[in-house]
């Protein structure tokens, strides 16, 4: 009952992160592991409360007509097809290949953040999300879409740094943008490791029960008059926190190797 209690905490966080920052797979991730799944397996479940926190999100953005159908549709395809190849190599490569490929992530995403902190605070053009996607914006959706399906960890940071630095939108236009892409993403991502038998559902079960709800607090705050200064504020504070962790020798040891399955109850 213990592990359950931690894992609906655990979603919770995760939900409400995503949908209004990212780094929601900072937190769940590292409890899987802890519980004892093999890293591919934690991996895969993982997935599971992504998939329902922003699927909430998504709900509480249509609701308030925030959602820019037209421009998620154009960017979808080759983010989508990336997620798909991403996830086909996630179930190949070694879990310490890609412990060092998030440790390089985390910092990148930092440094990108504090670089231009002005580009994130200004006042957008309404008119911008019905603009056709630029040749570079589409090439690095795709991009962002292999690491979404390869390890989802900080893939919406990336993600919202792409529509915000390159295709001119402001952080409060991107967040729902980022919501339904990553969903879509996940969708397709999560068929490849249910296929592959690397999905717990018991432990994806109170995962997905608190990321539905804060998925859904998140979206609200994310639809604030100030949206902007709490998501810049909690994509800076949760990548600190990533980078702090990675030094102190996060991802555990468990990322490195096989451990046996422990039980959830």
């Amino acid at each position: 009952m213990t592990n359950w209690i931690l894992l609906l905490v655990a979603g919770v966080l995760c939900g409400f992160l995503n949908a209004v920052a990212s780094s929601g797979a900072a937190i769940t991730l590292p409890l899987l592991l802890a519980l004892g799944l093999p890293p591919a397996v934690a991996n895969g479940t993982n997935r599971l409360p992504v998939l329902v926190g922003f699927g909430s999100a998504i709900w509480r953005f249509h609701k308030s007509k925030a959602i820019p159908w037209r421009l998620c549709m154009r960017l979808l395809p080759c983010f989508a097809l990336s997620a798909l190849v991403g996830a086909r190599l996630a179930t190949i490569l070694p879990m310490g290949e890609i412990r060092v490929l998030v440790h390089v992530a985390i910092a990148l995403a930092l440094v990108l953040l504090l670089l231009r902190p002005h580009s994130w605070m200004r006042d957008g053009d309404p008119g911008n999300t019905s603009k056709n996607p630029s040749p570079w914006l589409l090439l690095l959706s795709a991009g962002v879409g292999l690491w979404t399906g390869l390890i989802v960890l900080d893939a919406a940071t990336y993600l919202l740094m792409s529509l915000v630095l390159v295709g001119g939108l402001t952080l409060k236009q991107a967040n729902p943008v980022k919501a339904v892409l990553i969903f879509a993403a996940t969708v397709v991502s999560l068929a490849v490791f249910i296929s592959s038998g690397a999905v717990n559902w018991a432990a994806g079960l109170p995962l997905m029960v608190g990321s539905s709800l804060g998925g859904w607090l998140g979206a609200s705050l994310a639809l604030s008059a100030n949206a902007r200064v709490w998501i810049y504020r909690l994509l800076l504070g949760t990548l600190v926190l990533e980078l702090v962790a990675m030094l102190l020798g996060w991802p555990p040891a468990a990322m490195r190797m096989p451990m046996p399955m422990a039980s959830i109850s």
